[in-house]
C-alpha cells in the first residue's frame, strides 16, 4: 500500500481516480460531471430525474474531501431524517465499508465519518435541515456543505451556509428532484444563476434507469406532464397544476359501461360488491353513495344514492337499505362499505361497526387523509390516501377496467380536480378547500366512486385478504 500522504496527493485534485481505485467503481457519464463540478467550482446545483446516481455521487464526493483535505468539516443534511440516515448516510457507510484504506483511517457512526484520534477536528456529521442553527457554527479551511433533495430543505438553512462559504477551499454541492419552483433550490438555476455551476440530468440518457420506469410514467402521466418533467426529465414543474383524470379517460369509461348495458350478455355473479359512502360535511355538500360490481377484474360502477342536510342516523340507515337489497340478490356476497371517517363521517362508521342487523357486510373506514405510498408497483408514490384513491379510479380507466354510468355532475368533479408533484416528489392532489376558491364545488361523488373502489387500497395495504 502507498503511503497515505502519497495517496492524497495522487488524488487531491482526481476525484474520478480515487474512486476507481478505493472502490474499483467506475461512474456513469452523468456522476463524473457532478463530480468535475464539485473539483472545479466553489458552488454546484444539481437537478435531476429519478435513478441517476445522484446519492451515491454525493457519497463518493463525501469521503474524496475527507481523504485529501486536511481538517476539513463537512456538514451533511436534507429534510427530513430518513432522507439523510437511510438514504445518504446509508450510502456513506456501503462505500466507506468497501476501502480497505479508509476503513483503517476513518471510523462511521450514525451521525459521524470521523478520522481516528482527530475526532473533533476533522470529520463529516448529520445534520437534518429542520433548524437554521443545524448549519450554523461549522468554519475550517477545508469545508464542504452536502445537501441532498435540496428542493425540500427550507430557505433559511441556506443562509449560515452562505456566510460560511469563505475560505479557498470551501464548496457547496446541493442535488434533488427538482420538485418546487420556489426557494433556493430553485433560484440556483434561475436568478441565482451566475453563482452556481448548474447541472441537469436527465433520465431517459443515463444508463441506470430502466426503460420499464419511463415507460410507465409516461403511460400514468404523458410525456407533458409535471411527473415526467421532475422525475425524468429534471425539470421543474409547469407553473400551473395538472389535471389528474383527463375528460377522455372518463368518457372512455362512460362509453365502455353503455357497451356492456347495451350488450345483452348474461352477467356471472359478481366477485364482490362494494359501496363507496362519503359524508357531507357542510349544508350545500352531498352525502353520496355509490355502488361498485367486480367481476373478477373489471369494475361496473353507478350512482345509487345522493343525500342532501341529513344526519348521519339516516345516512347510516340508507346505507343498510341498500345492502338488504344486495344481500337478497346476491346471498352469498359480504358487501364492502369503505366509508369516510374524517369527521362527521366517523359517526356513520361506528354505527355501521355497532349492529350489522343480520346483513352481510364488513366496514372499511377510509381517511382521505390519511397514509399515502403506492399502487401495486407503479413509479409514483401518492402523498396521501385521497391520492391512493383517486389514482386508483385512474389506474381502472386508463386500463380499460372501470366501467362508469354518465353522470354530468360526476364527470365534472373528476375532470377538474388539480394537482401537483410536491417538494418530496410525491402526487399531491388539490384540496378540496383550494377547489371551492377557484369556484369548484366539493367532489362528493367522485369521492364516492373511488371509495367503492378502495377495496382495492385495502388489498394493496394488507387490510385485506379474500
Amino acid at each position: 500500500m502507498a503511503k497515505i500522504d502519497v495517496l492524497v496527493n495522487r488524488y487531491y485534485n482526481n476525484p474520478l481516480l480515487f474512486i476507481k481505485e478505493m472502490f474499483d467503481a467506475t461512474p456513469e457519464v452523468e456522476q463524473v460531471q457532478i463530480l468535475e463540478s464539485v473539483r472545479k467550482n466553489r458552488m454546484t446545483a444539481v437537478k435531476s430525474g429519478h435513478g441517476v446516481g445522484k446519492t451515491t455521487t454525493l457519497a463518493w464526493i463525501v469521503l474524496w474531501f475527507m481523504f485529501t483535505r486536511p481538517y476539513p468539516k463537512i456538514p451533511c443534511t436534507a429534510p427530513t431524517m430518513h432522507q439523510l440516515r437511510d438514504i445518504l448516510w446509508s450510502e456513506i457507510s456501503k462505500w466507506h465499508a468497501k476501502s480497505k484504506v479508509l476503513l483503517r483511517y476513518f471510523d462511521w457512526t450514525v451521525e459521524r465519518v470521523v478520522l481516528k484520534t482527530k475526532e473533533e477536528k476533522w470529520f463529516a456529521v448529520a445534520r437534518t435541515a429542520t433548524k437554521p442553527d443545524a448549519m450554523q457554527g461549522f468554519h475550517a479551511d477545508s469545508l464542504l456543505f452536502v445537501m441532498d433533495e435540496a428542493s425540500g430543505i427550507n430557505d433559511v438553512i441556506f443562509e449560515p451556509i452562505l456566510g460560511a462559504l469563505t475560505g479557498e477551499e470551501t464548496k457547496l454541492i446541493m442535488v434533488g428532484n427538482p420538485t418546487r419552483t420556489q426557494g433556493f433550490f430553485y433560484d440556483a438555476f434561475t436568478r441565482n444563476r451566475e453563482m452556481f455551476n448548474c447541472i441537469t440530468l436527465n433520465a431517459e440518457n443515463s444508463r441506470r434507469v430502466s426503460r420499464e420506469f419511463i415507460a410507465s410514467i409516461i403511460a400514468l402521466y404523458g410525456m407533458d406532464s409535471d411527473p415526467y418533467r421532475v422525475r425524468v426529465l429534471g425539470e421543474f414543474p409547469k407553473s400551473q397544476p395538472d389535471t389528474f383524470i383527463s375528460l377522455e379517460l372518463i368518457e372512455k369509461g362512460i362509453r365502455n359501461y353503455n357497451s356492456w348495458v347495451k350488450s345483452g350478455v348474461t352477467r356471472p355473479e359478481p366477485r364482490h360488491i362494494s359501496l363507496g359512502v362519503d359524508v357531507a360535511r357542510f349544508g350545500d355538500d352531498e352525502s353520496t353513495i355509490w355502488l361498485t360490481y367486480d367481476y373478477g377484474g373489471y369494475y361496473v360502477s353507478r350512482k345509487e344514492l345522493i343525500l342532501y342536510k341529513n344526519d348521519t342516523v339516516e345516512l347510516t340507515g340508507r346505507v343498510k337499505e341498500i345492502v338488504r337489497r344486495l344481500n337478497k340478490l346476491h346471498p352469498r356476497i359480504y358487501v364492502d362499505i369503505n366509508a369516510d371517517e374524517t369527521g362527521v363521517g366517523a359517526g356513520v362508521v361506528d354505527m355501521l361497526e355497532s349492529n350489522h342487523s343480520n346483513l352481510k357486510y364488513r366496514v372499511i373506514a377510509q381517511t382521505f387523509g390519511g397514509t399515502g405510498g403506492t399502487l401495486n408497483e407503479e413509479p409514483i408514490k401518492y402523498s396521501n390516501n385521497t391520492g391512493l384513491l383517486w389514482g386508483n379510479v385512474k389506474r381502472l380507466l386508463m386500463a380499460d377496467k372501470l366501467f362508469i354510468e354518465e353522470d354530468s355532475a360526476l364527470v365534472a368533479q373528476l375532470s377538474d380536480r388539480k394537482y401537483r408533484v410536491n417538494e418530496d416528489g410525491d402526487i399531491q392532489l388539490e384540496r378540496k378547500q383550494d377547489m371551492k376558491k377557484r369556484g369548484v364545488s366539493s367532489p362528493d361523488r367522485a369521492d364516492a366512486l373511488a371509495l367503492s373502489l378502495g377495496t382495492n387500497i385495502a388489498h394493496f395495504s394488507g387490510m385485506l385478504n379474500y
